[in-house]
């Protein structure tokens, strides 16, 4: 399905999110809407990050691309309209998290993390929060039943927002989460070249 049709009888591009929730949408605080718009969005603010307090899962999660524990982590979000959908630009602490998303049926996107993907269904609750969770992990298109993830958005006023991500797994608890609050970031005006100078 293409998510930038148009929904209903609304004109003018529709975003992913918005193909996704339907009417639903109209039901999240006005910086939700603004930050899941069709046109995409800049987004800038600080994360907690955390690991998984076992040891040899901090070794292996050395080895991948994953942003590294921090108390205050300088975060930059960038999101991008495509033809199927979004790309999501991450830069937590410096580490780059790049990943595309995907309708996959109603109150469902895929996101996609290179071999890694996740069928995440959406919803927003009765508090106008955003709310996600996992209902399929698979890697190298292999089911990993026992990973899930859980991720949530929540309105501080009209700007800014906080948001919440944990990955975690039966016996073991959370592998990672990371949580703080991100503003939204307008583009930096273009200087205007014919401007003449006054003398």
């Amino acid at each position: 399905m293409n998510t930038l049709a148009t929904h209903g009888t609304n004109a003018g591009p529709q975003s992913l999110y918005g193909t996704m929730l339907g009417t639903a949408l109209a039901s999240l605080p006005p910086v939700l809407r603004r930050v899941h718009r069709a046109e995409g969005v800049h987004l800038r603010g600080t994360l907690s990050v955390r690991w998984s307090a076992r040891g040899w899962l901090r070794a292996l999660m050395r080895l991948s691309a994953l942003p590294r524990p921090a108390a205050a982590a300088a975060c930059l979000v960038t999101i991008s309209p495509e033809p199927a959908g979004e790309r999501w630009h991450r830069s937590i602490g410096g580490h780059t998290v790049a990943s595309r998303m995907r309708h996959a049926r109603a109150g469902q996107v895929t996101e996609r993390m290179g071999p890694l993907a996740i069928v995440l269904a959406t919803r927003v609750d009765g508090a106008g929060r955003l709310r996600q969770a996992s209902r399929g992990v698979s890697l190298f298109g292999l089911t990993v039943p026992w990973l899930h993830v859980l991720a949530s958005e929540r309105a501080l006023d009209a700007d800014r927002y906080r948001c919440d991500v944990r990955i975690w797994a039966p016996r073991l608890g959370y592998l990672l989460r990371y949580d703080g609050v991100l503003a939204i970031r307008e583009p930096e005006p273009e200087p205007d070249t014919h401007l003449e100078s006054v003398e």
